[in-house]
């Protein structure tokens, strides 16, 4: 498997013009971008996805995210994940952005967007060796189920933490 190159950026998101590789510490200073993807139904319910039993948090669910890689945009590397880990294509024009995140344990910076995907269309495809399954909340329900040790508690924080928006955004269709 060829080695995962990313874009060095610094905290506000300009690039530092250096390769960052995902296997090498990251500087003091640098970060890389991972973009998340909340896929929304039209009746309000969000896919999540379980990872594989052989990735970090193994078997805890989450949204589609993945790091964005070199010459991406956040746009291009969101709409990339998520065919890659679901079989669901969009557009740029379907992406709806969230918020963007500085997360300093492991230097990223996270940027967020919805999608609404109509259920009855969408066939979800999961990616081998990332996602073993999948399932649809309704919204009331995600947000309840993110509480649990069942999630991934690095995504929940974030989550919380724009929970507001994220209302907003998903009532306002």
């Amino acid at each position: 498997m060829a080695r995962e190159i990313w874009d060095a950026y610094d905290k506000e998101g300009n690039k530092l013009g250096f390769d960052q590789f995902r296997d090498e510490p990251i500087a003091e200073g640098v970060y890389h971008i991972v973009v998340e993807i909340y896929a929304v139904t039209e009746n309000n319910e969000v896919l999540i996805t379980q990872r594989h039993k052989n990735k970090p948090w193994a078997l805890k669910w989450e949204v589609t995210s993945g790091s964005i890689l070199k010459g991406e945009t956040p746009e291009q590397g969101a709409i990339r994940e998520l065919k890659e880990e679901t079989g669901i294509e969009v557009r740029d024009s379907d992406l709806n952005f969230v918020y963007s995140y500085i997360y300093k344990n492991v230097p990223s910076i996270y940027k967020c967007f919805v999608v609404f995907i109509n259920k009855e269309k969408t066939k979800i495809q999961l990616q081998e060796e990332e996602t073993i399954d999948y399932r649809y909340l309704p919204y009331n329900e995600f947000k309840q189920f993110i509480k649990t040790d069942e999630y991934v508690d690095w995504v929940r924080e974030r989550f919380c933490v724009h929970e507001k928006i994220f209302d907003t955004i998903i009532h306002q269709r």
